[in-house]
């Protein structure tokens, strides 16, 4: 029925008096349950024990009325929508019946709303009991092919933070990106620099600290407190008068450290401005490790403190590049660099054999350009004013950024507030980020997007690959002129493995054993165990494993006939003993082409069965390789914990679904990413402007499009939709499932204002355990925890943990869960529609609704 048919139908056939007896039954019930006067007596009363007889009694007032008699049911379109009133009747005595569903109608019937609003929440409400009649789940051809979803360190943050828990995202975080023992470390990092020459002084002059082939006044052992003793005294002598300095923080928190990291050794500016007199996080240029034993030089607890310290520096440091470190176990030095591919280092030497190299090392550390020490350079410096250059416009960044991302191996993607030098109001978002280079670049899409007339989201103003000393900023850049093997691997006992034993037990089996993140198609072990052929910085292709077929594809799992996903792999002790743990490999496929072809064979008429899994065989290079891109939209924003006001959030939120809705439906292009950094309160709207904007289009595709050929992509676990986590196509669904998860996360993590941090973080530590399920586990774990979350009884038990701020927004939650998760056949249906108006309409009236009623109760109190 065209919608000026219906129009027409509903004017003709007016409600008049029609519902004034369900009116004054409402209001009796209102009186009896002692509701009178609340401003949540819909939510209250559909919550009592006779609320499925009041709602059945209003169901039968709208059969008798006129326009059901004549409205066509969008069901069968042969009937009437009296016919569909009918089923629901019977729907809505059942105990499968979400009786909260009839929230929305109940409301505007009680407050009289126009008759065109009552019916199509009619419509609304019999379309979210028979989704699988009205629209079933949506076709292959709507699906995105997916690359393989991978876990980061992100998800881990503020005080969720321990030790144990991130320390298990970062081995995750870097299966299959660790490489030891590259060749050419050394000469590509400290030969043939401009401050050579001065380090080979250094140690000319060192020498005198040097007798019978070991360094004087060498602690034996290299207990800890004697060896920084021994390193100050010497770096006193030694490296004097330079412009940077190392320092210990071996026995105290380093100030900005969300997980409680101190530092063993770290390098910093010798007139660092320091807050209270404490080294912070911000100032780390270099960091090192001392270990007594030399035996714990390779070990997987000492990587994972290395990486732990990077984390930090990149969290600290939003714009760093990379990050340069090193060890030393006994006397054996090894060097590391951390960059957003992940890490890798030289191979190891004896301090006391090679003099010259360790105190090149040192002294070549301390004289690096900030450029060559991982600094972003492209950002100038004027003062106290930072800022860049592009299309010849000087922007000026806000000192603090709006979103970051504390991580290592990621996009590492990082917005400021800017402005252009002759004005004061902030006009620009400026984003910096490391996309694989195989993805198309977020400025193209967006420049696209603007071409097909999308609105709501983030507008394009210049996008740039980054150089930096006249070089493209990029990690192949980084890794030029350097032989890099395979990665490396754990055994069993989480030891590494290199052709030799060693002792280290940092992790057992059971610990790393179906951990979450699409790391798991790397399960247990930092690499894949490939063929021995080495590849350069370039990114050559390995060389395929004689023993491996090209077409082949990960088993299925026979004890319950699902796929063993790369999304959810899980290998149990004796089968790890089988298998081998100094052999653990995983089937490679020789080519993207080889590996999409097979999965469209296999997938192509189904659905569910379409996913990222099929395609995380495909890693054809040594290291993915990541670019440095600057890209500059307007209008300016705020992040979303910014918020002034609760009506702002809720506004800001619902324009940006109606945003992602201009994307999918104008632009044809999929988000793929939605979470709390990528959504910004727009700085002072036009009233017809929205007042929230989706940005970050870094993992946005066109719907049409194939796999980028990435090798994985990142995202925030505790945001990613239920069907996502289990691996299968992604739609438009999944990104208004991780709207609605934003939500929830602000309303419980936000809105304390006012009350004392001690107090906060107590009261927050509680509250939040009930998110934690959300990026904890593996993805199957957490899918699990989210689907039990969203079943009705269940919801009652997240909700309740929101915030003094946002306790009257738990009917809009509601209202939400039931646009999302409808109940299908029994239970809660978490898949895709044809029709995209069900979900988008759902979303946007509910949070409209709920704007309504915040203004009228702002109104009331004035």
């Amino acid at each position: 029925m065209e919608a000026t048919e219906e129009a027409n139908i509903i004017d003709s056939h007016p409600i008049n008096e029609g519902l004034v007896a369900f009116r004054h039954q409402f209001e009796s019930s209102q009186a009896y349950l002692g509701f009178v006067g609340t401003s949540r007596a819909v939510e209250d009363i559909l919550s009592a024990e006779s609320a499925s007889d009041l709602v059945l009694d209003l169901i039968g007032a709208l059969q008798t009325l006129p326009a059901a008699r004549v409205l066509r049911s969008q069901i069968d379109r042969k009937t009437r929508l009296r016919a569909d009133l009918f089923s629901l009747g019977s729907k809505a005595g059942s105990s499968d019946f979400d009786i909260r569903s009839a929230i929305p109608l109940v409301e505007l019937v009680v407050n009289n709303a126009p008759d065109a609003e009552i019916w199509r929440a009619v419509y609304d409400l019999i379309a979210l009991t028979n989704p699988k009649q009205l629209t079933p789940p949506t076709a292959f051809e709507k699906a995105v092919f997916d690359t393989p979803l991978r876990s980061s360190s992100a998800s881990q943050s503020g005080i969720e933070q321990t030790h144990d828990e991130v320390d298990q995202r970062i081995l995750e975080e870097l299966t299959g990106r660790v490489f030891y023992d590259v060749g050419g470390f050394y000469e590509r990092y400290f030969e043939g620099m401009v401050w050579t020459n001065n380090a080979m002084d250094i140690y000319e002059e060192s020498r005198a600290q040097y007798t019978e082939g070991c360094w004087s006044g060498w602690p034996q052992p290299s207990i800890q407190s004697h060896f920084f003793e021994w390193f100050m005294e010497f770096q006193d002598i030694v490296l004097s008068g330079l412009r940077r300095r190392y320092y210990t923080s071996a026995n105290k928190v380093l100030r900005g450290s969300e997980a409680d990291r101190k530092l063993d050794i770290f390098l910093t500016p010798a007139d660092a401005t320091l807050p209270d007199g404490e080294h912070d996080w911000s100032n780390v240029l270099v960091f090192g490790e001392h270990k007594q034993n030399p035996d714990e030089d390779g070990s997987a607890k000492t990587l994972v403190q290395l990486a732990g310290y990077a984390r930090e520096v990149f969290g600290s440091q939003p714009e760093r590049r990379f990050v340069p470190g090193f060890t030393i176990c006994g006397c054996m030095m090894r060097l590391w660099v951390f960059d957003r591919s992940g890490p890798y280092n030289s191979e190891k030497f004896d301090i006391h054999k090679e003099p010259e190299r360790f105190v090149k090392v040192l002294a070549g550390y301390a004289m690096m350009s900030d450029a060559e020490l991982g600094l972003n350079t492209f950002i100038k410096r004027d003062g106290n004013d930072k800022y860049i250059v592009t299309r010849d416009v000087r922007i000026s960044l806000e000192d603090k950024p709006i979103a970051s991302t504390k991580a290592i191996v990621c996009r590492g993607t990082t917005c400021y507030r800017g402005r252009r030098s002759d004005s004061t109001e902030w006009e620009y978002v400026v984003k910096f980020a490391w996309p694989s280079d195989k993805r198309q670049r977020e400025g193209e899409l967006l420049k696209l997007a603007k071409e097909r007339g999308v609105t709501g989201i983030a507008v394009w103003f210049n996008h740039e690959q980054i150089i930096i000393d006249g070089d493209p900023d990029s990690i192949s850049h980084f890794r030029r002129d350097m032989k890099f093997g395979t990665p490396r691997k754990l055994s069993s006992k989480a030891s590494w493995v290199d052709g030799s034993t060693e002792s280290s037990r940092a992790y057992s089996k059971t610990s790393l054993r179906g951990r979450s993140g699409s790391g798991a198609t790397h399960l247990m072990g930092l690499g894949i165990s490939v063929s021995s052929a080495t590849a350069s910085s370039s990114g050559q292709k390995r060389i395929r494993d004689e023993g491996l077929d090209g077409g082949s594809r990960l088993r299925r799992s026979k004890s319950n006939g699902s796929h063993a996903s790369g999304t959810n792999v899980r290998i149990t002790e004796s089968e790890l003993d089988a298998i081998g743990g100094h052999s653990i490999q995983e089937t490679l496929v020789d080519s993207l082409a080889d590996c999409r072809n097979q999965w469209q064979r296999n997938n192509v008429d189904n659905i569910q069965e379409a996913g990222a899994d099929s395609l995380t065989d495909c890693d054809s290079e040594t290291y993915g390789n990541r670019v440095h891109y600057c890209l500059v939209t307007s209008p300016a924003g705020r992040p979303l914990h910014e918020y002034h006001s609760v009506k702002e959030l809720l506004e800001a939120l619902r324009d940006a679904i109606r945003g992602h809705r201009s994307l999918l439906e104008n632009g044809k292009i999929l988000h793929r990413d939605v979470s709390e950094n990528n959504i910004i309160i727009t700085q002072h709207p036009t009233e017809e402007a929205p007042r929230g904007r989706l940005i970050d289009l870094d993992l946005a595709k066109e719907l049409d499009s194939m796999p980028s050929g990435a090798r994985h992509r990142t995202g925030t676990m505790q945001f990613m939709a239920i069907e996502v986590l289990e691996g299968k196509g992604h739609t438009y669904r999944h990104d208004l499932e991780s709207f609605f998860y934003v939500f929830v996360w602000m309303c419980i993590r936000y809105g304390y204002e006012g009350a004392r941090r001690e107090k906060v973080n107590k009261v927050m530590r509680s509250k939040t355990n009930i998110l934690r399920g959300w990026y904890t586990g593996t993805y199957t774990e957490i899918a699990n925890t989210k689907q039990g979350h969203v079943v009705k009884n269940r919801f009652e038990n997240v909700i309740v943990e929101f915030s003094p701020k946002f306790e009257n927004l738990k009917p809009l939650a509601r209202e939400l869960r039931t646009a999302l998760f409808p109940i299908r056949d029994g239970d809660i249906f978490i898949g895709t529609f044809h029709d995209h108006d069900i979900m988008y309409n759902g979303m946007i009236d509910a949070f409209s609704r709920a704007i309504d009623r915040l203004g009228e109760e702002e109104q009331a109190i004035a």
